[in-house]
């Protein structure tokens, strides 16, 4: 009896392992490719440096797989990275969640480190299609600055040359881990504390470039004074001798001169003594010394003008009328003698016309003797018998008034030929003590 399988059956059979090779190879491949896996998908945003990222490239958090990287695209100079994180474990990673590219090893494929910030504890965990941020930290910035520099430094240096100097790095450092690890501690405390002196060692710095500069600016007048020092280095070479006797002869007149002293010590205390009441006064007048002398220069060229100088017949032509004399010296009475207290003062000097000069505080300096009226203020009036002693037909305060200035100004103008409004006012102050009182005639 013939059992053998019909060519229907057998195709059927045919079909059915295809079918279930097939099915297999796509179960590997779905497998493979964790297809069907439950992950909750993020995006990782970076730099250009996340196109070093290769696919399937791990996740941490903590040193931890935590998922893995499905894809990337790159769009406007930023790469976006398609993360796939494990669902179990993507509650326990916040929201504010960092990343940094780091490599395995020195030479080995990069993987995405999640940087826990410390201030978690009130953020809400990842969930799907949340965005994560490269991390711009300095220290993330500078290390990876420092693996984008070191890897074309790396391709430029031979491989063999590469593996020689790693391996004489390590013959030298085997052994020595504990010292070498005792030497970066000390180095992290020196740093520190260089740290800490950064300012004080940035203001040193600017100081040193401002002296620099300094002493490079004076460099030329610098060499000149050596070249001089020079000179004179020789010539006190050469001059020796007289130099010897010049200090020999201010031997013996530093003794003469020590004699003297010794003398009259007695005598240089004394005047030094009687000294002190005339540099007492120079000390309190001495403000008004700089105003005084700046009035002198200016009236030195005055005086030219005033003395005609330039004139065949120089000097000054006056007439003055003495009124108010003072009489004769009386003893025990006209000692000169300084009882002014008035102190220092300088007045502005006024030379325009139609203003005055400032009277100067009391009357004329208190040096003991009978003071003149500077004014006959005629017969006393009480003020008391006037009805109004606005009608008072004495003038109120007469000397130093402005009446009394500009009539003194038309005098002066008719007796000089000049107008009245050109006269100088310290004329009239200077002459008008003198005039008050007098009789004038116009011709």
């Amino acid at each position: 009896m013939n059992h053998a399988p019909s060519a229907t059956r057998r195709r059927l059979l045919g079909i059915g392992f295809l079918l279930v090779v097939v099915l297999f190879v796509a179960w590997s491949i779905t497998t493979f490719n964790k297809t069907f896996k439950d992950v909750v998908m993020v995006d990782l945003i970076t730099d250009t440096v996340g196109n070093a990222l290769p696919a399937n490239a791990d996740v941490k958090a903590r040193g931890m797989i935590v998922g893995e990287v499905r894809s990337a695209t790159t769009e406007n100079g930023e790469v976006t990275s398609e993360l796939a994180l494990d669902p179990g474990l993507v509650g326990t990673i916040p929201s504010n969640v960092t990343a940094r590219l780091l490599p395995k090893t020195l030479f080995g494929e990069r993987y995405v480190a999640l940087q826990i910030p410390e201030n978690s504890a009130g953020a809400s965990p990842l969930a799907e299609g949340a965005v994560i941020r490269q991390d711009t930290s300095g220290n993330a910035v500078e290390v990876g600055q420092l693996l984008d520099s070191l890897l074309p430094l790396l391709d430029a240096i031979p491989p063999q040359d590469l593996a020689n100097t790693l391996g004489a790095l390590s013959q030298a450092l085997e052994g020595n881990g504990e010292r070498l690890g005792l030497t970066l501690d000390r180095l992290e405390e020196i740093f520190s504390g260089l740290n800490d002196e950064l300012p004080n060692i940035q203001q040193d710095l600017v100081g040193i470039a401002d002296l620099s500069e300094t002493y490079s600016t004076a460099a030329p007048d610098l060499i000149d004074a050596l070249d001089n020092l020079r000179v004179t280095g020789n010539t006190v070479v050469e001059k020796q001798n007289d130099v010897t006797t010049l200090l020999a002869s201010a031997t013996a007149s530093s003794g003469s001169l020590a004699d003297l002293v010794q003398t009259n010590a007695e005598s240089i205390v004394s005047i030094a003594a009687d000294s002190r009441e005339a540099l007492e006064l120079l000390a309190e007048f001495s403000p008004s010394f700089g105003c005084t002398f700046t009035e002198f220069v200016r009236v030195a060229d005055e005086a030219k003008k005033i003395l005609s100088v330039d004139d065949a017949y120089p000097g000054v032509r006056a007439s003055i009328n003495f009124v108010n004399p003072k009489g004769r010296y009386i003893p025990n009475q006209d000692e000169p003698r300084l009882f002014d207290t008035r102190g220092p003062s300088c007045f502005e000097n006024v030379t325009t016309p139609g203003k005055f000069f400032p009277q100067y505080p009391g009357s004329g300096v208190n040096d003991g003797s009978y003071q003149v009226p500077s004014r006959n203020p005629g017969p006393a009036v009480d003020p008391g018998a006037l009805p109004n002693p606005l009608q008072s037909p004495v003038p109120a305060a007469y000397a130093g008034s402005d009446i009394e200035r500009d009539t003194l100004a038309v005098v002066y103008g008719g007796g000089s030929g000049i107008s009245p409004d050109r006269v100088p006012a310290w004329t009239t102050l200077v002459g008008a003590p003198a005039l008050r009182g007098t009789e004038v005639s116009v011709r």
